[in-house]
């Protein structure tokens, strides 16, 4: 086996001019005025970095990483960097202060909790009207943290999970009980917030959606010096998207009058549960390839159960990702508190980063996934003229029809459970070819 060299992606000339202009400006001055992560418009399957660099989102992540106030979020970020990562979506706000036992955490909240009157964590009301300033101290210096390490975060600025819980719903700020405001986000007595009418997730609850789009001015202000941010309203709202998708509106209507415009979720991308939420290898394939008709990134997100078999979580990343998808893992065992653990999840940690080792240099934003290249066998291929990168979920034997693939070819096998690749070997391209990969694991396969 030989060791994988990881080949910087060739830059086009422009963006080089200009990140060197950039440069001589200073890091403040690029901070300032360069454009906002986009979609390429070449290939509106993937990014466009801040550089004008097409770009893959691989990430890892956990749930506390900026609301849990002893979280160490910069000690997480040191780590995926450290793994070749780039990106991880992060909770802003959960709703309520701390979550009763078992979970027990304490969160860093928007608002200002001053009374008068007790809510029903026996703490004072929240004033809807006043901020809290450490919140958005905390949310710049997350934000600053990611860029100098050269991360992209998924930014949700309300959960909508916790509104489902009766117990969770209770201590919420938008609790009629638990502001000094009047804001009712349950007034049909539903026991919750979950009502897509009237209720927290609603068009027809005019005074809880001021307030919701004063939070949302004041988080789109502080993020105005960062391009490297998405925003996602919600997650997991699963009971008014025309609610959801007014609040993006909302934003896009205030920064059209600023200097940067970010990505909204969920008008400009996908993810969760809007693309599939499932391990199974032919399924994520078939999801992804059905809505690449929408042109938009696709972000394989598995936010919906921890999955302990590192084999299916393996499986379906490389699944996604030589699909023409992104992948963003939710990982509990980040542990990154007041008392870090040890690393319960390294093996998988490894293979994310074999992933991202093996795709860096490959340009997926010019190559196509094409289900007619595999003639026989199970595999994924994603494909140009000059290059073919195939995932066999099983190993086995599989032929591909190199037809577009015209001359000699050099082949290599990758060990996505180890990250290294097999010797090279000659194929001829112009026509179909089988090929046996080493064992029934899964393998990767690349031609170039």
């Amino acid at each position: 086996m030989r060791t994988l060299r990881i080949v910087p992606s060739a830059t086009r000339v422009w963006p080089v001019l200009l990140a060197l202009w950039m440069a001589l400006l200073g890091a403040q001055a690029l901070s300032g005025e360069a454009p906002a992560l986009g979609i390429d418009p070449d290939c509106p399957h993937y990014f466009r970095q801040p550089d004008g660099q097409p770009v893959v989102l691989i990430g890892d992540y956990t749930w506390g990483t900026f609301s849990d106030v002893d979280y160490d979020y910069a000690a997480l970020f040191d780590q995926l960097k450290a793994r070749g990562l780039n990106f991880a979506r992060v909770w802003l706000w959960w709703g309520g202060e701390q979550f009763p036992p078992p979970d027990d955490k304490l969160h860093v909240e928007p608002f200002l909790r001053s009374g008068p009157g007790l809510a029903n964590d026996g703490r004072p009301k929240y004033d809807l009207t006043r901020f809290n300033p450490a919140f958005f101290r905390r949310l710049r210096g997350l934000c600053a943290a990611a860029r100098q390490r050269g991360l992209f975060l998924q930014l949700i600025t309300m959960d909508a999970w916790m509104l489902k819980h009766p117990h969770l719903w209770k201590l919420h700020a938008f609790q009629r009980d638990n502001n000094i405001n009047g804001v009712d986000g349950d007034p049909r007595n539903t026991g919750t917030g979950t009502d897509g009418q009237e209720g927290f997730c609603s068009l027809g609850n005019p005074k809880a959606l001021r307030f919701q789009e004063t939070y949302l001015r004041k988080v789109a202000e502080a993020l105005q010096d960062y391009p490297n941010v998405p925003i996602e309203i919600a997650n997991e709202n699963y009971y008014n998207v025309q609610w959801e998708r007014q609040l993006c509106e909302f934003i896009r209507q205030w920064e059209r009058t600023q200097p940067r415009q970010h990505l909204l979720m969920p008008l400009d991308l996908l993810n969760h549960s809007s693309v599939v939420q499932q391990w199974d290898p032919r399924a994520i394939h078939a999801a992804l390839l059905a809505k690449r008709v929408l042109r938009q990134p696709l972000i394989f997100d598995t936010d919906w159960t921890i999955n302990p078999k590192d084999d299916e979580v393996r499986q379906a990343m490389w699944t996604a990702v030589l699909s023409g998808g992104h992948f963003n893992y939710m990982d509990d065992s980040l542990d990154f508190g007041a008392k870090p653990a040890p690393d319960k999840r390294a093996a998988l940690h490894r293979q994310i980063s074999h992933l991202a080792a093996f795709v860096q240099p490959l340009k997926l934003w010019e190559m196509q996934p094409d289900d007619a290249v595999v003639r026989s066998g199970y595999a994924f291929a994603i494909a140009t003229t000059n290059r073919l990168a195939a995932y066999l979920p099983h190993g086995g034997a599989v032929t591909l029809d190199l037809t577009r693939l015209t001359g000699a070819l050099q082949a290599s096998w990758f060990n996505p459970r180890d990250g290294g690749f097999s010797e090279s070997f000659g194929v001829d391209g112009g026509r179909p070819h089988e090929f046996k990969a080493p064992d029934e694991n899964d393998w990767g396969l690349l031609l170039e």
